[in-house]
Parts: structure tokens; sequence; C-alpha cells
């Protein structure tokens, strides 16, 4: 029980570590330029967020 309890808490932790660690690797991008890409490139449809893999 206990060795469960530890590895669930260790996973977490290690989740938590991952995302922010990906956070810091993702360039930060202002909204002015999101804007800009959006307009240039569209936004995803419907249909391409169902065919990407969340998460």
């Amino acid at each position: 029980m206990l060795k469960q309890i530890i590895k669930e808490s260790l996973r977490e932790v290690l989740r938590e570590e991952r995302l922010a660690f990906s956070r810091h690797l993702a360039p930060y991008i202002t909204d002015e330029e999101q804007a800009e890409i959006e307009i240039e490139l569209g936004t995803p449809t419907n249909q391409t967020q169902k065919k990407c893999k969340k998460i």
C-alpha cells in the first residue's frame, strides 16, 4: 500500500516537472504574433483537432 502511494506520488511529480520543462522549451509569442500566424495559416478546424493526439 505504501509502495503504491509512493509510486503514484512520484509519477505525479515527474509529470509536473516534465510539463514545466516543456513550457520552458516552447517559445513565447505575443498576442500580436499569434494573430499574424492565424491570419497567415488560419486556425485549426474541428476535423484537424480531432486528428491531433491529446497528451
